[in-house]
């Protein structure tokens, strides 16, 4: 929100004025990532998902660091914690509407797939508010 200061001639002080710059909010970042669609945001099919993998490939910083699951303690964030590599092509790689986009991840010296949607991210991550929108995206229109 910007906040604006005007003089009025008819008063002899300042008057101040709240003037809203707002984001796009949740729903037109979702349907941004999906393309020229309807005013709603389709549900999940190898389309949408396919769509969504190019809109994140382009704009995720790649690798960053996610939880899986969510930990609960600190002894879990060391346990849990993993590198996310790559996202997989929906076309080239199983990914369905139970699990959605995968995305190649490193725990350890382990290299293991996992759901995105799985995946828990910093919220000061630059990707934070990407993978959040494509997880809203995910669990309410499917």
């Amino acid at each position: 929100m910007s906040l604006t200061v005007v003089a009025d001639a008819r008063w002899n002080g300042l008057r101040v004025v709240l003037e809203s710059c707002p984001e796009p909010d949740q729903r037109d970042r979702i349907i941004e990532a999906l393309g020229p669609l309807a005013e709603c945001p389709p549900g999940i099919d190898e389309q949408t998902l396919s769509r969504y993998h190019t809109y994140l490939s382009a704009n995720l910083s790649l690798p960053f660091t996610a939880w899986y699951p969510e930990p609960t303690t600190p002894l879990e964030e060391v346990l849990h914690l993993c590198t996310v590599l790559e996202l997989l092509d929906p076309t080239k790689y199983i990914c369905d509407e139970f699990e959605g986009i995968s995305c190649m991840t490193r725990k350890g010296k382990f290299a293991v797939n996992l759901p995105l949607v799985e995946l828990r991210v910093p919220e000061n991550s630059p990707n934070y508010q990407l993978i959040e929108d494509y997880c809203h995206w995910f669990w309410n229109w499917c």
